[in-house]
């Protein structure tokens, strides 16, 4: 008899040392936070050939090759990720006297259950006496719709012949604010994208971006603000046969079953190509050249209905809407969007047309 309760008690203490996840109780959503770093941020005349960080509780880094960016560059960066800690190696020989290192992981660690990021990991140290002091304050202002925490940024020194060679990666809160500290006197470009293939490379020509060019560091914590859009302009196809019964349908029809309508276009558009719908109809196809100091009225005969206007300023008059590009330095047309309005039968109408100002290029 007391052999077996001995087994029972065995049995009883073993299941009690075995750990498992607690069951229930609301998703563990915090990401873990760091308990001790070494070079701690900041630090001066640090000269090791090793940076560590530990957390409070276990992670995973299973993305950090080739996700680790450093500024001066440093060859041959060793990860390992063990437990609670991460600790990287690089040959201490390579550094450069009285200069300012970063070590940007971005958001590649994160906890072992949830993959909960932290955001901007990094480390930053001093081989000499001194450390870059600058910081650059920023938001990102979105047009279209997205999450703005799924974005990258990239600060580029603005001579950097490689788009691909940054010096600082990060990601901004769910506001689209972010912090860019420990930097030089110096001028930046920032870009901004959706890294939609998590290689942290920017395919320009499938990932949406935004960007902001010659950012000085010589007022220090200033405000910059970055323009972000998803949206894009493309001309519908046309059902010609349709449009053809609608225009003949205008001609014949009774003045007092047609509305008037009047758009009030800006003068800084300098060739505005608008479109509205009705329905599934293409109703208006219109092209408007604003004078330079003057607002320009444009007048269209309309059937009664609700009207969604789309459009965009062709500022080279090429027939069609031109995007942002980083070579050019260009932010992208203006666009008209999200603007409705509805047409009474035998009633005018003044219609002010409202562009996107926050893709207004530089002159």
């Amino acid at each position: 008899m007391i052999r077996f309760v001995h087994i029972a008690a065995l049995i009883s203490m073993l299941s009690c040392a075995v750990q498992s996840k607690p069951e229930g109780g609301p998703k563990d959503e915090m990401p873990p936070e760091i308990i001790t770093q070494q070079p701690v941020a900041g630090e001066l005349n640090y000269t090791e050939g090793e940076a560590w960080v530990t957390f409070d509780e276990y992670i995973q880094g299973n993305s950090l090759r080739g996700n680790i960016i450093s500024s001066p560059p440093l060859e041959n960066i060793e990860f390992e990720v063990r437990g609670k800690k991460l600790t990287l190696n690089w040959n201490a020989k390579q550094h450069i006297k009285e200069t300012t290192y970063r070590i940007s992981l971005g958001d590649q660690i994160g906890d072992l259950n949830e993959n909960n990021k932290v955001q901007n990991l990094e480390f930053v140290w001093s081989t000499g006496s001194s450390i870059d002091s600058m910081q650059i304050n920023g938001h990102i202002n979105l047009k279209g719709e997205g999450a703005l925490d799924d974005l990258t940024i990239w600060l580029l020194p603005t001579r950097s012949d490689s788009i691909h060679n940054p010096i600082f990666s990060a990601a901004p809160n769910r506001d689209g604010n972010f912090k860019l500290k420990y930097l030089p006197i110096d001028t930046f470009d920032i870009l901004v994208f959706q890294d939609l293939n998590f290689d942290k490379i920017w395919d320009n020509n499938n990932e949406d971006f935004g960007f902001l060019k010659r950012v000085s560091t010589e007022v220090d914590s200033q405000l910059v603000e970055v323009n972000y859009s998803t949206e894009k302009f493309v001309i519908p196809d046309l059902d010609t046969l349709a449009l053809d019964s609608l225009h003949l349908y205008l001609d014949t029809a009774s003045e007092t079953r047609l509305g008037l309508v009047s758009y009030i276009i800006p003068p800084s558009a300098s060739n505005v190509k608008m479109f509205a719908i009705n329905g599934s109809i293409e109703l208006i196809d219109l092209s408007v050249k604003a004078g330079q100091d003057t607002t320009i009225t444009a007048y269209q005969k309309c059937l009664p209905g609700k009207y969604d206007v789309f459009g965009y300023v062709d500022d080279n008059n090429n027939g069609k809407w031109d995007g942002p590009s980083w070579e050019l330095n260009f932010y992208g047309e203006r666009l008209i969007s999200g603007q409705s309005f509805e047409v009474k039968a035998n009633w005018e109408l003044d219609q002010p047309i409202k562009l996107d100002n926050s893709t207004e290029n530089e002159e």
